[in-house]
C-alpha cells in the first residue's frame, strides 16, 4: 500500500495533503493495522508487536477497551468514537481509505474551526498557513487524546521529502458528475468534478 496514493484518493481534507501524510507516517508509521492505547505512556512500555491483519488489530482494540484503555486505530490514529460518528464499524478503521476519509473529515472540521482564529492571529499569508496548521494539529491532538501528537507530527512534517504528486496521479476512475472519489462514499462530498480544484500549488 502506498500511503501518498491512498491519501490522494481518499482524503477529504484538501487544504493540506502534506499534513495528512505526516500524520499517517508519524505515530502509526504508515501501518494500516496500527493499534495504540492512548491511555498509556509510550516511553514506559515496550513496543507492541505489529498487527498482521485487520482481525488481529480488531482483537487488540477490543482488549484495550476491555481493560479501560483508549485505542487509536489505523493510519490516522482514529478513535472508535469517530468511526461510530460516521456510522462505521471499528474493523473499517483498518481499511486505509476509510481510515483516511474519517480522519480527514475531522481535520476538515478542525480546519473550519481554526480558520477565523488563524486569520485574526496571523495576517501575513505564510504566517497564516503555519498558524492554521498548528491550530488544526492541536485540535486533532485533543480529539484523539494523545499527548505530544502535534509535536511528533510537526517533526515528521519537517523531515518529509517534497512531493509533486496531485490527486490526478492516483490510480482512480472519476465519473464526470461526482465529487472527489474514494471508497467511502458516505464521506465523499457531492459536486462537480473539477481537476483544477485538486491540483497542488507550487
Amino acid at each position: 500500500m502506498d500511503v501518498l496514493t491512498t491519501i490522494l484518493s481518499c482524503s477529504l481534507y484538501l487544504a493540506d495533503d502534506d499534513l495528512v501524510r505526516a500524520i499517517a507516517q508519524s505515530t502509526s508509521e504508515g501501518d494500516p493495522d496500527f493499534v495504540f492505547d492512548a491511555s498509556i505512556d509510550r516511553i514506559e512500555v515496550d513496543p507492541q508487536p505489529i498487527s498482521k491483519t485487520p482481525a488481529e488489530a480488531l482483537a487488540r482494540t477490543q482488549a484495550i477497551i476491555a481493560r479501560g484503555g483508549r485505542p487509536l486505530l489505523g493510519l490516522l490514529q482514529v478513535p472508535p468514537a469517530w468511526m461510530s460518528a460516521f456510522g462505521r464499524d471499528r474493523v473499517e478503521a483498518f481499511n486505509p481509505c476509510t481510515n483516511i476519509a474519517v480522519g480527514t473529515a475531522m481535520l476538515s472540521q478542525f480546519d473550519f474551526e481554526c480558520a477565523a482564529d488563524a486569520t485574526r492571529a496571523a495576517p501575513a499569508a505564510r504566517e497564516l498557513v503555519a498558524a492554521r496548521r498548528h491550530c488544526v494539529l492541536r485540535k486533532y491532538e485533543e480529539g484523539i487524546g494523545l499527548p505530544e501528537f502535534a509535536t511528533v507530527t510537526t517533526l515528521e512534517l519537517r523531515h518529509q521529502r517534497p512531493t509533486v504528486s496531485t490527486v490526478l496521479d492516483a490510480p482512480i476512475l472519476v465519473p464526470a458528475a461526482q465529487g472527489r472519489p474514494g471508497a467511502d462514499s458516505l464521506l465523499v462530498p457531492t459536486g462537480t468534478w473539477n481537476p483544477s480544484v485538486f491540483a497542488s500549488s507550487p
